[in-house]
C-alpha cells in the first residue's frame, strides 16, 4: 500500500495544505463517532440500567452536539478532497498538454497508441487517477477511527478484542492476493480502453475514406473486437473487486454471533453489563465502516496506481529537444545557413548520410527527390523538431542548438501540403501566425495570399468557423489561409513542404500567386515533387537515399543528364 501511495505524491505535493485539513477534519469525524459509542454505553448502563434522571436529557443532547461537529467536519473533509482532486486532475491535464507539445516528433511517431492513445491517457487515465485521489481521504480518515475503536474495545474487554482481531490477518491475505491480480488486469484494462479511444478517433479522422471504401463494417468489427477485449479485462477486475465484500461480511457475521454468545454468558454471570455489550457491539458495528472503506480504497487505489504509472511515464519522458540554459540571440544580420555533415537515424534506419550544403540569405533553395529520400527530415531538423544524430546546422556559425526554440521558430514560417487549421474562424486561424497583429493586418495578409475574395463570399466573412482541420472549405482555400498565416507571421525564413502538390490546376494557380507574394524578400527552403514549382529556384538539390546527388540551377541540372533530368523527363512524358 505504501508503494502505491508514493505514486500519488508527485500529484499531491503541491496541495499539502489541503491534504492537512482533510486529515484534520477526518480525525474530528473519527473522534465524534467514538464519542457516540461511549454515549451508547452510558445510555444503557446509567439511563436504562441505573435510571439516572439527570442523564435522560444530557446524553441525547450529547448525541446532537457530537453529530453537529461531525457534520461540519464531514462537509469540509469531503469538500476539500473532492475539490482538490478536481484541481489535481485539471493540473495534470494541463501538464500533459504542455508535455505532449514539447516532446519531439520521434516520440509522437513511435507512440504505439497514436494520438488516440495519448488522448485516452489525458482523459481516461486522469479520471481514474482523480477517483483514486478521492479514495485517499478514506485512507487518511478511517485508520484513526479504527485505532480509536480498537482502543475502546480493548479497554472494555481485551480478551474478546484479541479474538475479534484474529480475522485481520485473514482479510490481509485476501486483499494482498486481490491487489496483485488487480494491478495485472488494471494495466490490461487501461491499455484496452486506450485502444478503444484510438479506434474512435481514427474512425472520426478517416470518415471520408471509411465511407468511400465501404469500410463501415470493417471499422465496426474492429471496434467490437476491441470492446470485447476491454469487457473481458473489466470482467476480471469487477469480479475481484466484488469478491472481497461478501468474504468480509461472512467473517463479520460469524464474529458477531460469537460475540453475542460470549457476552450473553458474561452478562448472565454478572461479569459484564448490557451497556458494555451495546458499546462493544456498536464499536464493532462502526468498525465495519473503516474495514469496508479501507478495503474499497485498497482495491481502487491499485487501479489508480496503474493510471499514475502511465501518466508519470509521459510526464517524466525526456524525449524532447533540449533547450540551452543561456541561449544566444538569433543573429538578425545573418548571411548564411549551413548544414554541416548532417546524418540522422530514425530508430536503426539511416535517413540522412553526411549531408552538406549552404543557403545564402535571400536565396530560394529547392529539395527534389523521391518519397522517403530525406527531404522533409532536413527541414524538420532545421526547425529542431528533433536533432541530427551527427553534424550541426548553423546560422552564420552559430549552431541552432545555441538558440532558444521559441526564438528560432519565430524566424521561420512553415507552409505544408497537409494543411492544419484550427476549428475556429478564418480570422483566428490567420492571426495564429502572430496574435499581436490587428484585423487590418489579417485582411492585408489574406489579400496578398489571394484568399480575401473567397473569404468575403463566406456567410460571416472572416468570422466564419471552418470546422475541424478546416473541413468546411476546399483544399485550395485551406492552403491560401495557411499562406496568409505565414505572411502575417512575417518571418525572414520560409519553408514550403509540398505546398501545392495536392491541389488541382486551378487551385494551384491561385495558391502559386499567394506563394509568390510570400517568397518576396525571404530566404526559402522548398520541397517539391512537381519540378514546375522549383524551376525558379536559385539552386536545386537532388537527394536520394539521404545523400545529395546533384546541385545546380534548373538549366544546369538538365544539362547534366543525370537524376534531375530523369525526373524532368518522367514528368513531361
Amino acid at each position: 500500500m505504501l508503494a502505491t501511495l508514493t505514486q500519488f505524491w508527485p500529484f499531491l505535493k503541491n496541495h499539502k495544505r489541503s491534504m492537512f485539513w482533510v486529515l484534520f477534519t477526518g480525525i474530528i469525524m473519527s473522534l465524534c463517532q467514538v464519542g457516540a459509542v461511549q454515549l451508547i454505553q452510558h445510555l444503557f448502563d446509567d439511563v436504562f440500567g441505573n435510571k439516572n434522571p439527570q442523564l435522560v436529557t444530557v446524553i441525547p443532547l450529547g448525541f446532537m452536539v457530537l453529530y453537529f461537529f461531525n457534520g461540519i467536519a464531514r462537509y469540509f473533509h469531503l469538500y476539500l478532497i473532492r475539490f482538490t482532486s478536481d484541481q489535481i486532475s485539471t493540473d495534470v491535464r494541463k501538464d500533459l498538454k504542455e508535455k505532449l507539445v514539447s516532446l519531439n516528433l520521434s516520440f509522437h511517431g513511435r507512440y504505439e497508441g497514436g494520438s488516440g492513445g495519448l488522448l485516452s491517457r489525458t482523459l481516461n487515465d486522469v479520471t481514474i487517477l482523480q477517483s483514486g485521489i478521492v479514495m485517499i481521504s478514506d485512507l487518511l480518515r478511517e485508520p484513526f477511527l479504527a485505532i480509536f475503536l480498537i482502543a475502546k474495545m480493548f479497554f472494555e474487554d481485551w480478551r474478546l478484542s484479541l479474538v475479534c482481531f484474529t480475522i485481520a490477518p485473514i482479510l490481509g491475505i485476501i486483499l494482498r492476493q486481490i491487489s496483485k491480480s488487480l494491478r495485472k488486469y488494471g494495466h490490461k484494462s487501461q491499455e484496452a480502453l486506450e485502444s478503444l479511444t484510438a479506434l474512435v478517433k481514427e474512425s472520426l479522422d478517416g470518415m471520408r475514406i471509411i465511407q468511400s471504401y465501404n469500410l463501415e463494417g470493417e471499422m465496426t468489427s474492429r471496434f467490437h473486437r476491441a470492446a470485447t477485449h476491454f469487457l473481458d479485462t473489466r470482467k476480471k477486475i469487477v469480479s475481484r473487486e466484488e469478491i472481497a465484500g461478501p468474504i468480509s461480511e461472512i467473517l463479520g457475521a460469524a464474529l458477531f454471533a460469537g460475540i453475542c454468545i460470549y457476552m450473553g454468558h458474561q452478562i448472565i454471570n454478572g461479569n459484564s453489563t448490557v451497556g458494555v455489550f451495546m458499546a462493544f457491539v456498536a464499536a464493532l458495528g462502526y468498525m465495519q465502516k473503516p474495514i469496508k472503506k479501507l478495503q474499497e480504497a485498497f482495491i481502487k487505489l491499485q487501479q489508480s496506481g496503474v493510471a499514475a504509472e502511465r501518466l508519470l511515464a509521459i510526464l517524466n519522458n525526456l524525449e524532447k529537444v533540449p533547450e540551452v540554459e543561456d541561449p544566444k540571440p538569433f543573429p538578425h544580420s545573418w548571411r548564411e545557413i549551413s548544414f554541416d555533415h548532417i546524418s540522422f537515424r530514425y530508430d536503426q534506419a539511416l535517413v540522412l548520410n553526411d549531408v552538406n550544403f549552404k543557403i545564402h540569405r535571400g536565396e530560394m533553395v529547392a529539395l527534389v527527390g523521391e518519397s522517403g529520400s530525406g527531404k522533409s527530415t532536413l527541414v524538420q531538423l532545421f526547425e529542431r523538431f528533433f536533432d541530427p544524430t551527427t553534424g550541426s546546422i548553423c546560422i552564420d556559425g552559430t549552431s541552432i542548438r545555441e538558440l532558444s526554440l521559441k526564438d528560432l521558430r519565430a524566424h521561420i514560417a512553415l507552409v505544408t501540403q497537409d494543411v492544419f487549421l484550427f476549428n475556429d474562424t478564418i480570422e483566428q486561424n490567420i492571426l495564429s501566425g502572430d496574435f499581436s497583429k490587428s484585423f487590418d493586418d489579417v485582411v492585408r495578409a489574406a489579400k496578398l495570399a489571394h484568399a480575401h475574395d473567397f473569404v468575403e463570399k463566406l456567410p460571416q466573412g472572416y468570422k466564419t468557423r471552418i470546422g475541424d482541420r478546416g473541413g468546411l472549405i476546399s483544399g485550395g482555400e485551406k492552403q491560401r489561409v495557411s499562406i496568409a498565416r505565414a505572411i502575417l507571421k512575417d518571418a525572414p525564413i520560409l519553408i514550403l513542404d509540398e505546398a501545392t502538390s495536392a491541389l488541382d490546376s486551378a487551385s494551384e494557380i491561385e495558391v502559386q500567386k499567394g506563394l509568390e507574394e510570400l517568397l518576396k524578400g525571404r530566404t526559402a527552403l522548398v520541397i517539391a515533387h512537381r519540378l514546375s514549382t522549383v524551376q525558379k529556384a536559385d539552386r536545386i538539390l537532388v537527394i536520394r537515399a539521404g545523400v545529395i546527388l546533384e546541385e545546380g540551377t534548373h538549366s544546369e541540372l538538365l544539362a547534366k543528364q543525370g537524376e534531375y533530368h530523369r525526373f524532368h523527363k518522367l514528368q513531361h512524358i
